[in-house]
C-alpha cells in the first residue's frame, strides 16, 4: 500500500484551523495523508526563504516516517505538494524547490486575497472554496502519479523522467516544464504520458535511442537484469536532504534506488560533474561514470 503524503502550502492564516479540520476529512475520503500544513499571507508572493522552511518541515516529518531499511526508504511513498496558486507567478519558487522529488499542483481559488474574513460565514466560504478545489487537485494528482509510476517502473530504460537534472542540463528543464504544465492545467494523464514520448529531448539515433545531455554525454541505462551499482543515500550519510529525497522519489513517485545511467566519456570530455550536493571531477583515466537520477556520481 502506497502512502500518499500531502504537503499543503499557502493556506491563509485566518482560516488555518477550519481548513485543517476540513482537509483532514477530505484526506480521509481521498486516501491521502496530510503531512505538513503551512500558512502564508495570500496577498504576498512565495519566497525562497519560505520554501526552505516548508522543505525543512517536510524533511523532519519524513525522517520520523517509520523505521525502514536503507533499501526501503521512501519506497512506498507518494509525495504531493498542494499549493494555493498566486497571480504573480511566484509559484515558480515552489516548483524550483520541490518540483523534482514531488508532484507540485495548485489549488485554484481566484482573488482569495480580496475575500473578506471578518465573519465566521466569510471564513467558511473561503475554506469551502479551498477544499472544493483541493478535492479536484488531489484526484488529478492521483491519476498523474499512477501514470508516472508506470513510466518510472515499467519504462525506466526509456523514459525521460529519470534523467539527472543538473548533470543532464537544459534538456531536463523541458521535462520538468512538461510535468508542471500537466499538473497545473490538470491535463488528462494518458495524454500527458503520450506527450512524453514526443518531447523534444536530444537523443542519439544510431540504432539506440539514448538521451544526450550537455557536453554530448550519452545516458545509457542498464536493463533490470543488468549490473546496477550503488544505492541512493539515506539521512545518516551526510548528504543534503534533497540528495536523499531525489535519490528515492521523482515527481512524487518512488523509483528503484539503485537505478543509474552508464555515461561513456569521450577522451576530451572535461569530467566535471555537479554532483548531488557538491561538485566533483573524475580522474583523466576514467572512461565512464555511473550517474544516478539525483546527480550522484560514481
Amino acid at each position: 500500500m502506497m502512502d500518499r503524503l500531502v504537503v499543503v502550502v499557502g493556506v491563509p492564516p485566518t482560516v488555518e484551523e477550519r481548513f485543517g479540520a476540513a482537509f483532514a476529512r477530505l484526506a480521509s475520503r481521498q486516501r491521502v495523508k496530510p503531512t505538513v500544513l503551512s500558512t502564508y499571507d495570500p496577498s504576498l508572493g512565495y519566497t525562497d526563504d519560505y520554501a526552505d522552511v516548508v522543505y525543512d518541515k517536510l524533511v523532519y516529518k519524513l525522517k520520523g516516517h517509520g523505521s525502514v531499511s536503507r533499501k526501503s526508504l521512501l519506497a512506498n511513498t507518494n509525495l504531493i505538494v498542494l499549493f494555493l496558486q498566486k497571480s504573480d507567478g511566484s509559484e515558480a519558487v515552489l516548483f524550483g524547490k520541490f518540483g523534482v522529488e514531488a508532484l507540485v499542483t495548485p489549488m485554484i481559488v481566484p482573488h482569495i486575497a480580496d475575500m473578506p474574513v471578518d465573519t465566521r460565514s466569510q471564513r467558511e466560504h473561503i475554506v469551502n472554496k479551498l477544499i472544493g478545489d483541493a478535492r479536484f487537485a488531489i484526484q488529478h494528482a492521483r491519476r498523474m502519479l499512477s501514470m508516472i509510476y508506470e513510466e518510472l517502473n515499467q519504462r525506466e530504460n526509456k523514459t525521460c523522467l529519470l534523467l539527472p537534472p543538473k548533470t543532464f542540463g537544459r534538456g531536463f528543464r523541458k521535462v520538468q516544464d512538461r510535468v508542471w504544465a500537466a499538473a497545473t492545467k490538470r491535463e488528462d494523464a494518458k495524454r500527458f504520458a503520450g506527450g512524453l514520448k514526443t518531447l523534444k529531448v536530444r537523443k542519439r539515433r544510431n540504432g539506440y535511442d539514448y538521451y544526450v545531455g550537455q557536453g554530448g554525454l550519452v545516458y545509457q541505462s542498464p536493463s533490470k537484469a543488468g549490473s546496477r551499482h550503488g544505492l541512493g543515500p539515506v539521512w545518516e550519510d551526510g548528504h543534503d536532504p534533497s540528495c536523499v529525497m531525489r535519490g528515492r522519489l521523482r515527481f512524487g513517485v518512488p523509483y528503484a534506488p539503485h537505478f543509474h545511467y552508464d555515461c561513456q566519456m569521450p577522451p576530451n570530455w572535461h569530467r566535471k560533474f555537479p554532483g548531488c550536493h557538491e561538485q566533483l571531477r573524475l580522474p583523466r583515466h576514467r572512461t565512464h561514470a555511473n550517474v544516478a537520477p539525483n546527480d550522484g556520481v560514481r
